[in-house]
Protein backbone atom coordinates (compact mmCIF):
# COMPACT_ATOMS: atom_id res chain seq x y z
CA UNK A 1 0.00 0.00 0.00
CA UNK A 2 3.02 2.55 1.13
CA UNK A 3 4.26 1.80 -2.48
CA UNK A 4 1.62 2.12 -4.32
CA UNK A 5 0.70 5.47 -2.73
CA UNK A 6 4.52 6.83 -3.42
CA UNK A 7 4.07 5.63 -6.95
CA UNK A 8 0.65 7.59 -7.64
CA UNK A 9 2.31 10.74 -5.75
CA UNK A 10 5.39 10.35 -8.30
CA UNK A 11 2.89 10.37 -11.02
CA UNK A 12 0.88 12.73 -10.01
CA UNK A 13 3.99 15.18 -9.47
CA UNK A 14 5.16 14.24 -12.77
CA UNK A 15 1.86 15.01 -14.50
CA UNK A 16 2.25 18.76 -12.83
CA UNK A 17 5.46 19.28 -13.98
CA UNK A 18 4.31 17.94 -16.83
CA UNK A 19 1.44 20.92 -17.40
CA UNK A 20 3.77 23.28 -15.67
CA UNK A 21 6.18 22.67 -19.05
CA UNK A 22 3.09 22.98 -21.14
CA UNK A 23 2.24 26.13 -19.62
CA UNK A 24 5.66 27.28 -19.75
CA UNK A 25 5.92 25.93 -23.48
CA UNK A 26 4.16 29.35 -24.92
CA UNK A 27 6.44 32.29 -24.20
CA UNK A 28 4.86 35.37 -25.94
CA UNK A 29 7.27 37.76 -27.67
CA UNK A 30 7.22 40.84 -29.70
CA UNK A 31 7.32 38.33 -32.46
CA UNK A 32 3.51 37.04 -31.70
CA UNK A 33 2.11 40.44 -31.56
CA UNK A 34 3.56 41.60 -34.36
CA UNK A 35 1.93 38.30 -36.07
CA UNK A 36 -1.39 39.22 -34.05
CA UNK A 37 -1.67 42.63 -35.79
CA UNK A 38 -0.55 41.63 -39.20
CA UNK A 39 -2.93 38.85 -39.51
CA UNK A 40 -5.95 41.50 -38.40
CA UNK A 41 -4.87 43.77 -40.71
CA UNK A 42 -3.80 41.81 -43.65
CA UNK A 43 -7.29 40.57 -44.90
CA UNK A 44 -8.90 44.09 -44.27
CA UNK A 45 -6.23 45.98 -46.89
CA UNK A 46 -6.51 42.79 -49.36
CA UNK A 47 -10.55 44.16 -49.37
CA UNK A 48 -9.57 48.02 -49.59
CA UNK A 49 -7.68 46.76 -53.05
CA UNK A 50 -11.32 45.44 -53.60
CA UNK A 51 -13.15 47.92 -52.92
CA UNK A 52 -11.25 50.19 -54.36
CA UNK A 53 -10.94 48.39 -57.65
CA UNK A 54 -14.66 48.06 -58.21
CA UNK A 55 -14.98 51.98 -57.51
CA UNK A 56 -12.80 52.62 -59.90
CA UNK A 57 -14.40 50.47 -62.66
CA UNK A 58 -17.73 51.39 -62.19
CA UNK A 59 -17.05 54.63 -62.77
CA UNK A 60 -15.75 53.57 -65.94
CA UNK A 61 -18.42 51.30 -67.01
CA UNK A 62 -21.59 51.46 -64.61
CA UNK A 63 -21.60 47.59 -64.25
CA UNK A 64 -18.51 46.27 -62.96
CA UNK A 65 -17.07 42.15 -64.25
CA UNK A 66 -15.59 39.48 -62.63
CA UNK A 67 -13.95 36.06 -63.93
CA UNK A 68 -16.22 34.56 -61.62
CA UNK A 69 -19.59 36.32 -62.39
CA UNK A 70 -22.15 37.45 -59.55
CA UNK A 71 -23.16 40.32 -57.66
CA UNK A 72 -20.26 40.88 -55.50
CA UNK A 73 -17.53 38.83 -54.18
CA UNK A 74 -15.18 40.62 -51.78
CA UNK A 75 -13.67 36.97 -50.81
CA UNK A 76 -10.26 36.37 -52.06
CA UNK A 77 -9.52 33.00 -53.17
CA UNK A 78 -5.63 32.25 -54.55
CA UNK A 79 -6.67 30.41 -57.97
CA UNK A 80 -5.35 33.14 -60.11
CA UNK A 81 -3.12 36.60 -60.21
CA UNK A 82 -6.32 39.05 -60.29
CA UNK A 83 -8.62 40.25 -57.70
CA UNK A 84 -12.08 39.09 -57.43
CA UNK A 85 -14.38 42.26 -57.19
CA UNK A 86 -18.22 42.64 -58.26
CA UNK A 87 -20.81 45.10 -58.04
CA UNK A 88 -22.61 47.68 -59.55
CA UNK A 89 -23.41 51.69 -59.04
CA UNK A 90 -26.14 51.82 -61.71
CA UNK A 91 -29.64 51.53 -62.46
CA UNK A 92 -30.49 50.27 -58.10
CA UNK A 93 -28.89 53.57 -56.78
CA UNK A 94 -31.28 56.45 -56.16
CA UNK A 95 -29.85 60.16 -56.46
CA UNK A 96 -30.92 63.11 -53.89
CA UNK A 97 -28.73 65.64 -52.22
CA UNK A 98 -26.31 65.38 -54.48
CA UNK A 99 -25.38 61.30 -53.39
CA UNK A 100 -26.45 58.04 -54.56
CA UNK A 101 -27.60 55.55 -52.17
CA UNK A 102 -27.25 52.07 -53.06
CA UNK A 103 -28.75 49.03 -51.42
CA UNK A 104 -27.11 46.29 -49.39
CA UNK A 105 -25.77 43.35 -51.20
CA UNK A 106 -24.70 40.48 -49.56
CA UNK A 107 -22.90 37.44 -50.97
CA UNK A 108 -20.46 34.60 -49.56
CA UNK A 109 -21.26 35.81 -45.82
CA UNK A 110 -20.71 39.55 -46.34
CA UNK A 111 -23.21 42.46 -46.25
CA UNK A 112 -21.84 45.60 -48.26
CA UNK A 113 -23.41 49.06 -48.02
CA UNK A 114 -22.45 52.39 -50.06
CA UNK A 115 -23.13 55.66 -51.12
CA UNK A 116 -20.83 57.82 -52.79
CA UNK A 117 -21.03 61.32 -54.75
CA UNK A 118 -19.44 62.69 -58.20
CA UNK A 119 -18.00 66.33 -58.08
CA UNK A 120 -16.85 68.58 -61.05
CA UNK A 121 -13.83 71.06 -60.33
CA UNK A 122 -15.49 73.31 -58.53
CA UNK A 123 -16.47 70.33 -55.85
CA UNK A 124 -20.22 70.79 -57.14
CA UNK A 125 -22.36 67.94 -57.34
CA UNK A 126 -23.24 66.17 -60.20
CA UNK A 127 -26.17 63.78 -60.70
CA UNK A 128 -24.44 61.43 -63.13
CA UNK A 129 -20.53 60.84 -63.74
CA UNK A 130 -19.01 62.38 -67.04
CA UNK A 131 -15.83 61.45 -68.09
CA UNK A 132 -14.78 64.89 -68.83
CA UNK A 133 -16.11 67.14 -66.37
CA UNK A 134 -15.97 65.08 -62.80
CA UNK A 135 -12.95 65.50 -61.09
CA UNK A 136 -13.38 63.59 -58.28
CA UNK A 137 -15.51 61.03 -56.41
CA UNK A 138 -16.12 60.23 -52.69
CA UNK A 139 -17.01 56.44 -51.42
CA UNK A 140 -18.47 55.71 -48.41
CA UNK A 141 -18.48 51.80 -48.07
CA UNK A 142 -19.17 49.70 -44.55
CA UNK A 143 -18.84 45.64 -44.41
CA UNK A 144 -20.18 43.55 -41.93
CA UNK A 145 -20.22 39.73 -41.30
CA UNK A 146 -17.73 36.72 -41.70
CA UNK A 147 -15.07 36.22 -44.48
CA UNK A 148 -14.01 32.54 -44.33
CA UNK A 149 -10.10 32.73 -44.87
CA UNK A 150 -7.48 30.16 -46.35
CA UNK A 151 -6.93 28.98 -42.57
CA UNK A 152 -9.68 30.62 -40.44
CA UNK A 153 -12.26 32.98 -40.59
CA UNK A 154 -13.08 36.98 -39.85
CA UNK A 155 -15.90 38.52 -38.18
CA UNK A 156 -15.75 42.11 -39.74
CA UNK A 157 -17.48 45.28 -39.09
CA UNK A 158 -15.20 48.32 -41.35
CA UNK A 159 -16.07 51.27 -42.65
CA UNK A 160 -14.35 53.50 -45.53
CA UNK A 161 -14.93 57.18 -46.36
CA UNK A 162 -12.44 57.04 -49.55
CA UNK A 163 -12.20 60.15 -52.07
CA UNK A 164 -10.70 59.52 -55.91
CA UNK A 165 -9.35 62.22 -57.40
CA UNK A 166 -7.62 63.13 -60.89
CA UNK A 167 -10.46 62.15 -62.82
CA UNK A 168 -11.22 64.81 -65.80
CA UNK A 169 -10.60 64.66 -69.29
CA UNK A 170 -8.22 61.49 -70.47
CA UNK A 171 -6.76 60.02 -67.44
CA UNK A 172 -4.12 57.41 -67.10
CA UNK A 173 -4.09 57.32 -63.52
CA UNK A 174 -5.98 58.24 -60.39
CA UNK A 175 -4.83 58.94 -57.01
CA UNK A 176 -7.08 57.51 -53.74
CA UNK A 177 -6.99 58.93 -50.03
CA UNK A 178 -9.53 58.78 -47.51
CA UNK A 179 -9.92 57.17 -43.35
CA UNK A 180 -11.65 54.35 -41.98
CA UNK A 181 -12.50 52.33 -38.92
CA UNK A 182 -12.43 48.60 -37.93
CA UNK A 183 -13.72 46.11 -35.29
CA UNK A 184 -12.94 42.36 -36.31
CA UNK A 185 -12.20 39.51 -34.87
CA UNK A 186 -11.00 36.19 -36.05
CA UNK A 187 -8.37 33.09 -36.19
CA UNK A 188 -6.01 31.41 -37.92
CA UNK A 189 -4.81 27.71 -37.63
CA UNK A 190 -1.00 26.96 -38.42
CA UNK A 191 0.62 23.83 -37.71
CA UNK A 192 0.71 23.55 -34.44
CA UNK A 193 -0.66 26.74 -33.14
CA UNK A 194 -4.17 28.73 -33.50
CA UNK A 195 -3.88 32.55 -33.00
CA UNK A 196 -6.39 34.43 -32.22
CA UNK A 197 -7.29 38.18 -32.42
CA UNK A 198 -10.07 40.40 -31.49
CA UNK A 199 -9.00 44.34 -32.37
CA UNK A 200 -10.35 47.85 -33.50
CA UNK A 201 -8.00 50.24 -35.70
CA UNK A 202 -7.92 53.51 -37.49
CA UNK A 203 -6.85 53.74 -40.74
CA UNK A 204 -5.52 55.95 -43.42
CA UNK A 205 -5.21 55.77 -47.05
CA UNK A 206 -2.13 57.82 -48.28
CA UNK A 207 -2.19 58.71 -52.01
CA UNK A 208 -2.94 55.35 -53.14
CA UNK A 209 -2.13 55.48 -57.36
CA UNK A 210 -3.55 53.03 -59.75
CA UNK A 211 -3.26 53.13 -63.41
CA UNK A 212 -5.61 52.89 -66.02
CA UNK A 213 -7.11 51.14 -67.97
CA UNK A 214 -8.09 49.01 -64.07
CA UNK A 215 -9.11 45.89 -65.92
CA UNK A 216 -5.30 45.39 -66.68
CA UNK A 217 -3.65 47.56 -63.73
CA UNK A 218 -5.68 45.52 -60.59
CA UNK A 219 -3.16 46.46 -58.21
CA UNK A 220 -1.71 50.11 -56.71
CA UNK A 221 0.90 51.65 -57.94
CA UNK A 222 2.28 53.36 -55.26
CA UNK A 223 1.15 54.78 -51.72
CA UNK A 224 0.11 53.25 -48.40
CA UNK A 225 -2.62 52.05 -46.27
CA UNK A 226 -1.54 52.30 -42.36
CA UNK A 227 -3.64 51.02 -39.67
CA UNK A 228 -3.51 52.25 -36.06
CA UNK A 229 -4.31 48.78 -34.14
CA UNK A 230 -5.01 47.63 -30.32
CA UNK A 231 -6.78 44.93 -29.07
CA UNK A 232 -5.92 41.90 -27.10
CA UNK A 233 -4.97 38.58 -29.00
CA UNK A 234 -4.39 35.05 -27.88
CA UNK A 235 -1.82 32.08 -28.66
CA UNK A 236 -2.86 27.95 -28.13
CA UNK A 237 -0.94 25.48 -28.34
CA UNK A 238 -0.47 21.83 -26.77
CA UNK A 239 -4.35 22.61 -25.37
CA UNK A 240 -2.99 25.82 -23.67
CA UNK A 241 -4.17 29.37 -24.23
CA UNK A 242 -2.13 32.78 -23.36
CA UNK A 243 -4.12 35.96 -23.92
CA UNK A 244 -2.06 39.10 -24.34
CA UNK A 245 -2.92 42.67 -25.70
CA UNK A 246 -1.54 43.92 -29.29
CA UNK A 247 -0.80 47.74 -30.00
CA UNK A 248 0.75 48.36 -33.23
CA UNK A 249 1.25 50.59 -36.43
CA UNK A 250 0.86 48.28 -39.39
CA UNK A 251 2.04 50.12 -42.60
CA UNK A 252 1.12 48.22 -46.24
CA UNK A 253 2.71 50.08 -49.28
CA UNK A 254 1.98 49.11 -52.63
CA UNK A 255 4.21 49.13 -55.76
CA UNK A 256 2.16 47.41 -58.92
CA UNK A 257 2.65 43.79 -58.14
CA UNK A 258 -0.11 41.62 -56.45
CA UNK A 259 2.76 41.29 -53.62
CA UNK A 260 2.59 44.16 -51.28
CA UNK A 261 5.05 45.26 -48.40
CA UNK A 262 4.53 44.91 -44.82
CA UNK A 263 5.93 46.22 -41.87
CA UNK A 264 5.39 46.54 -38.27
CA UNK A 265 7.37 47.29 -35.05
CA UNK A 266 10.40 47.07 -37.66
CA UNK A 267 9.86 43.69 -39.18
CA UNK A 268 8.57 43.40 -42.45
CA UNK A 269 6.44 40.77 -44.08
CA UNK A 270 4.76 40.60 -47.59
CA UNK A 271 1.54 40.92 -47.97
CA UNK A 272 -0.58 38.78 -51.03
CA UNK A 273 -3.24 40.60 -52.00
CA UNK A 274 -5.80 38.15 -53.87
CA UNK A 275 -5.53 36.07 -50.64
CA UNK A 276 -5.00 38.23 -47.78
CA UNK A 277 -2.29 36.23 -46.51
CA UNK A 278 0.70 38.14 -45.24
CA UNK A 279 3.89 35.92 -44.99
CA UNK A 280 6.95 37.08 -42.88
CA UNK A 281 9.93 38.29 -44.70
Amino acid sequence: MRRSLVFALSLAGFSAACSADSMNSIQISADDVDQAAVISASDATAEDVSIIAASDMSMSGGAVASRTGGSLLLSRVPVASTPNYVWTFSNSCTYSAGRFTCPPITSGGLTLTRDYAFYDASQTPQSAYDASTTASANFHVSVTGVHTALTGADTVNRDRNLTVSGLAGAETSRTWNGTGTRNDHGSRQETDVTRSYQTNDNVTVSNVVVNLPRSSNPWPVSGSVTRQISGTASVTKLGVTKSFSVNRTVTITFNGTQQAAVTVNGNSYTLDLSTGVATKN
